[in-house]
């Protein structure tokens, strides 16, 4: 037998003829046969000779059989694997010498291969091979083309490519891929052109296209055909981290597949993690297009969409990236990312939405969307109450609308704060918590209209004037409300400018805007002077403010002074110290539009334009000289001022400065007589009132005036506080 092997490869290397001898060839048969590379086949007589050759040349790995037809096919075999060195190659052929595979077109002898195998194309498709192992391409470095498409492979492992680093085309679609290894794409495939793995099970995409280090600048781009599969989502399983370079040479193609939303933040941040950038360009450098996916266009859209028309890349390539809506049905087959408002990309929220309630999550208007309004749940009754729960808000924000129920009272909960409209129109409206009001903190509009509103807090006050409707309730014209007339007077184009009170009954209605103390007949000025004309034939009444007196002391004295003008002189001796540039100090939280206004247009009036005692006032905003260290000029100012007056507003307790002069202030207290209360704090609201009753402001107020510019006799016992003669 063995006799018969050398016999039949001398034979078989004389008929090989020139290719099968030659130092660049590639074992093809012979003069008197033919024989296709990697096929096995050539028929010589009857027998088969030289393809088996050709399979095997050079030592390859894969055994010495050729093909089928007898003694040729052994002797083609045999022959390579058993003379390495008589002019064959040193590296073996493609490894499919035991599959009918085809070895396609080759390298020429003129083309110099220098002994390395050169397939440039290996056709594997349509054999059914199920399984692809690493090692089956270990050696085979000069392959160019690599096609394996139209077969029954499951996994694409690591570190099957690997070797393969003058690999220009890989194809493997049409197969049954459902898993392709973080690394099986490997840094070395640097002239990689083309993969194709189209038509395949993939339902995730990780960085393979990103890995090869392929040149960014030889004009080529990496196309990696991913279309046909059925990926939803990015991974980034071996931790690439982004190191794209401009021009940026990459086609990803992502069509036809099941994805339904892109989060671009996502994305970049997953290979990208902790960039800071423009989400837009960055994503936009992966040069992916997921056109031709089902889409579900809702709120989840808006951000890619929205970044989107935000930039020039607006107009970049329209036609070619038409990312199309499959769902919902309102906006099928509609371009979200050039056509759809984006207003109408919103989603739909159910826990936590109060029954009979729509809610939705709207970020172009940044806010969740609660629409109760003339919509009743499941027993089709209206609300009698605020809904107690919420749903939970991406932004933070909630518009809430619950017109047309029966709710009578806007009352405390927890998603206020949230809250940045509220709409209660058409309800039964009676009341209205103050904290309510303050809780919402980023308050923009407020709709109160069509209700049986008599009064509204003063806290809301702080929504902006043309924010707020109150139209359309029973409001009652009264001596406390005169606040609202400066309110409502800020702007003669807010909605509530023209709301309307009823006074005496009904009998008469005036504009709010229009109500002042002398139309409502508030001033005490008229008893005053009756009292005083008549106080010596009243002498039961005096007996009466005797008692009086004993009950509400400083009140009587107050009374006392504005009817008499007695005074305990004596008491306030800081009026006699040294002499004082001015009668009083008064400071704010600067930025508090309102006590700005009631200080500048109605305290200061009173103080300085009075015909009967005139003060000198020092006020902050109006009396600083500019171009001075403001807490010198601060300190300077307050010891030359016999009264120190402070207007506490909400924010007042969180200034710097206000805090400071607080501070100054009871320095300055504790400076003179202790029995002289020289520091006087007006409360703005009630709400300030529960502050002042916690530490350390409880601790301030001891021994200090505390007054309310609502309280009755308000201006009286101003008067009464502040010194008897204003400073020359």
């Amino acid at each position: 037998m063995n006799k018969l092997v050398i016999f039949c490869a001398l034979v078989g290397s004389c008929i090989a003829g020139d290719y099968s001898t030659h130092t660049d060839g590639y074992g093809v048969g012979g003069h008197s046969g033919y024989g296709n590379v990697g096929h096995g086949y050539g028929q010589v007589g009857g027998g088969v000779l030289g393809g088996g050759g050709g399979g095997l040349l050079g030592g390859g790995p894969v055994g010495g059989v050729g093909g089928p037809g007898g003694v040729g096919g052994v002797i083609g075999g045999g022959t390579g694997g058993l003379f390495p060195a008589a002019g064959f190659p040193k590296y073996g052929t493609c490894p499919f010498g035991f599959n009918p595979l085809e070895l396609g077109p080759y390298c020429s002898n003129d083309e110099h291969c220098h002994g390395v195998q050169k397939c440039c194309y290996v056709p594997g498709n349509g054999n059914n091979i199920s399984v692809l192992s690493p090692f089956l391409l270990e050696y085979k470095r000069g392959l160019e083309s690599f096609n394996i498409a139209n077969n029954r492979l499951e996994r694409i492992e690591d570190g099957t490519f690997e070797y393969l680093d003058n690999v220009k085309v890989i194809e493997l679609q049409f197969n049954n891929i459902s898993f392709i290894g973080p690394d099986a794409f490997s840094r070395n495939l640097r002239v990689l052109q083309t993969v194709n793995v189209s038509h395949n099970a993939l339902t995730y995409k990780e960085p393979w296209p990103f890995i090869p280090e392929t040149d960014p600048t030889d004009g080529e781009d990496l196309v990696f055909d991913l279309e046909y599969n059925h990926i939803s989502e990015f991974r980034n399983s071996p931790n690439w981290t982004y190191d794209l370079v401009s021009p940026f040479e990459y086609d990803v193609k992502l069509s036809f597949n099941n994805i339904t939303n892109i989060h671009i933040d996502d994305v970049v941040h997953i290979y990208n993690p902790g960039f800071q950038g423009n989400t837009l360009v960055e994503y936009l450098s992966f040069k992916i297009n997921a056109s031709e996916n089902p889409f579900f266009c809702d709120c989840n859209v808006y951000p890619f969409a929205s970044y989107l028309r935000d930039s020039l890349f607006y107009f970049y390539r329209v036609d070619e990236f038409r990312y199309r809506c499959n769902s919902p049905d309102s906006l099928s087959q509609e371009d979200f990312l050039h056509d759809i408002p984006l207003e109408q990309f919103v989603c739909n929220v159910t826990e936590n939405c109060p029954d009979g309630c729509i809610c939705q999550e709207r970020p172009y208007y940044g806010y969740l969307h609660v629409n109760c309004s003339f919509m009743y749940g499941s027993n089709q009754q209206p609300m009698n109450t605020l809904p107690l729960t919420l749903p939970t808000s991406k932004n933070g924000k909630i518009s809430l609308h619950l017109d047309g129920h029966y709710i009578a009272l806007l009352e405390q909960r927890d998603y206020l704060p949230q809250l940045v409209n509220l709409t209660l129109s058409f309800n039964k409206l009676v009341h209205i918590d103050p904290k309510a009001l303050m809780s919402m903190s980023d308050r923009q509009y407020l709709d109160l209209s069509h209700n049986y509103l008599k009064y509204v807090p003063k806290e809301i006050q702080y929504f902006k004037t043309d924010k707020v409707r109150i139209g359309s309730n029973r409001f009652e014209c009264n001596c406390n409300m005169t606040w609202m007339a400066q309110w409502l007077n800020l702007d003669s184009n807010a909605p509530a400018y023209n709301a309307q009170c009823e006074y005496d009954d009904g009998s008469e209605r005036y504009f709010i805007r229009d109500i002042t103390d002398s139309l409502l007949k508030c001033s005490f000025e008229n008893l005053i002077i009756i009292i005083s004309v008549v106080v010596g034939i009243l002498i039961a009444i005096i007996i009466g403010a005797v008692v009086t007196a004993r009950r509400c002391p400083y009140e009587t004295k107050v009374l006392m002074f504005r009817l008499f003008g007695v005074h305990p002189a004596d008491k306030y001796r800081v009026d006699l110290e040294e002499p004082h540039q001015y009668d009083i100090y008064v400071s704010h939280y600067e930025h508090d539009l309102q006590a700005r206004q009631w200080v500048k247009s109605k305290f200061l009036r009173k103080l300085e334009e009075n015909q009967k005692r005139k003060f000198k006032v020092f006020y902050f905003e109006r009396d600083l000289n500019a171009g001075t260290d403001m807490y010198d000029e601060l300190v300077t100012h307050m010891k030359q001022c016999r009264r120190i007056v402070f207007i506490l507003t909400n924010d007042f307790f969180n200034d710097e400065k206000n805090i400071f002069e607080a501070d100054q202030a009871e320095i300055e207290h504790r400076a003179s007589d202790n029995l002289h209360g020289r520091v006087i704090y007006l409360l703005w609201n009630e709400s300030v009132r529960e502050k002042i009753k916690l530490d350390p402001w409880k601790s301030r107020m001891e021994g200090k005036r505390v007054l309310c510019p609502d309280d009755k006799f308000f201006w009286s016992k101003m008067r009464y506080e502040l010194p008897i003669k204003g400073v020359p």
